[in-house]
């Protein structure tokens, strides 16, 4: 079934010919910015080396460190380039990168091992072991990291962090406190007297073979118009302000295959069809996957045009970036299409997306693991993952099932964490409600 709309008309229902038609359904409107300009305009030299974004990391957030810690533990301790060590035992404050050492890291051998007839290494996808070890790294040197302060399962590589410890005789820091650089001061949230509601869907599978879901999304055509239901119900949906698609309209990640050319071309009628049907009756913001067709390197820039001829005529059809920073109303919405969350689980003993979220604010960082094991552009002068506003609602696509939780930081910001389950496996979508932040979902079945 392919989704139609007539753009004569400002709603969508589903006819007898399966072509969606239009209903009268007075929208309300919010103010709308996106935020994501670090993430289109990166610089994507690929004759440079990875090292740029690491140093351009470190150097951010050791501004962001430095007032942080002197305000933690005052004065009394000097805060030491990893080089400058030169006394034993004495304590003092160390800033770098952590670099964490594990055995059952993916390696370059197992690509190779065809061709130089060595036993191959075995599949996994969970990489943590109980000899894993951690190391700080600053832009000239490393040194080995011990003590019970940092949990080696907890961290990952790529994380910036100050560390309050000494130097022992055999080269080791011993680490006595650990300072993160924390979530961002958050901006006052707006008062609103209505409800304005955000839908957050992912995972469409436009691109499946089976199309067991394509039903699902029919339903929630005809509810996202106003079709379904009394005049009050219609009253309610149009407080539906945005539709925000994080990743996998094409193809989710639990989709083990990888789409070929013959695939793309076969399922854009369809992946266009949507999209422009759902333009036609609320904004929306469509955000690619690591499995969509574009590129595979973060940040992924936004669909090419070409493959959305119905829906780039409309104004409210908008193709963003992945990872993807708004404002909606006042509210900073801030997100991924799963990669960056889904990476820090295969590389710890964290195994809660929403305890990965957590993490990340906390570090003050979307995707740590770029550019180690999340594919990324080789930035050269800025770091494009570094969270410079605190969101109100920071969202992670892809994931096996809805969750959420309101998350409040140590200076009392208020974010609404949403994990966005894959529509195609739980024909399910979250909604986020603008005036209190709360969040439920919906199952169209």
């Amino acid at each position: 079934m392919l989704f139609k709309v007539d753009s004569n008309r400002s709603a969508v229902t589903n006819n007898e010919n399966n072509e969606f038609e239009v209903l009268d359904v007075e929208r309300r409107t919010v103010n709308y910015v996106d935020c994501s300009k670090r993430f289109y305009q990166v610089s994507r030299d690929f004759s440079q080396q990875y090292a740029h974004i690491y140093s351009a990391r470190l150097n951010t957030f050791r501004n962001i460190l430095i007032p942080i810690v002197k305000k933690r533990w005052s004065d009394k301790y000097k805060i030491l380039k990893l080089c400058e060590l030169r006394d034993k035992g004495t304590t003092c404050i160390i800033m770098g990168t952590l670099f964490k050492l594990q055995e059952l890291k993916p390696s370059i051998l197992r690509e190779l091992s065809d061709q130089l007839e060595i036993l191959p290494q075995p599949a996994k996808t969970h990489f943590v072991h109980d000899t894993d070890t951690l190391v700080l790294e600053d832009e000239l040197q490393r040194i080995k990291l011990s003590g019970d302060c940092i949990d080696v399962n907890k961290v990952v590589t790529g994380v910036v962090t100050a560390l309050l410890g000494s130097e022992d005789e055999d080269g080791i820091f011993t680490v006595k406190d650990v300072c993160w650089a924390g979530c961002c001061i958050q901006k006052p949230l707006p008062n609103l007297n209505d409800d304005r509601y955000i839908v957050f869907m992912s995972g469409l599978n436009l691109a499946s073979k089976t199309g067991n879901h394509l039903f699902s999304l029919n339903l929630l055509l005809e509810w996202l118009s106003g079709f379904c239901g009394t005049s009050e119900y219609q009253e309610e949906i149009s407080k539906v302000v945005r539709v925000v698609i994080a990743g996998g309209i094409y193809a989710n990640q639990s989709n083990e295959s990888i789409l070929n050319e013959s695939d793309v071309i076969a399922a854009s009628e369809v992946v266009d069809s949507f999209a422009a049907a759902v333009s036609a009756v609320v904004p929306l913001d469509l955000m690619p996957g690591c499995k969509d067709p574009a590129g595979i390197m973060l940040p992924q820039k936004p669909f090419h045009y070409c493959l959305f001829p119905k829906a780039v005529e409309y104004k409210s059809f908008n193709r963003v970036s992945n990872p993807y920073e708004c404002d909606i109303g006042g509210f900073v919405c801030l997100g991924t299409s799963g990669e960056p969350v889904t990476d820090v689980m295969r590389y710890s003993k964290l195994d809660k997306p929403l305890d990965v979220m957590k993490k990340t604010l906390e570090w003050r960082h979307v995707a740590p693991t770029c550019p180690d094991t999340v594919p990324c552009t080789p930035c050269l002068d800025t770091d494009p993952f570094t969270i410079y506003n605190c969101p109100a609602i920071y969202f992670n696509g892809n994931c096996d099932e809805f969750s959420t939780e309101l998350f409040t930081g140590d200076d009392q910001q208020s974010i609404r964490l949403v994990c966005i389950p894959n529509f195609c496996e739980t024909k399910t979508v979250a909604f986020v409600n603008l005036k209190n932040l709360e969040c439920y979902s919906m199952v169209f079945d």
